[in-house]
């Protein structure tokens, strides 16, 4: 199977909040993804750095 997104360790800050603290995840192609979690836990966040409309501190 082939990965279509892999990220490792991603990180993003917005000044002394952590949005993002080691975020993996890969993606096999064919799969159906969603992402859940409370309000601030980073989700928009990370579809932002994984779709390269933000970029992530590392």
């Amino acid at each position: 199977m082939n990965e279509v997104i892999r990220a490792e360790g991603l990180v993003k800050h917005y000044g002394n909040v952590k949005a993002l603290d080691g975020l993996d995840l890969d993606v096999i192609e064919g799969t159906v993804l969603g992402l859940l979690g409370p309000n601030g836990a980073g989700k928009t966040t990370a579809v932002r750095i994984l779709t390269t409309l933000l970029e992530p501190d590392a």
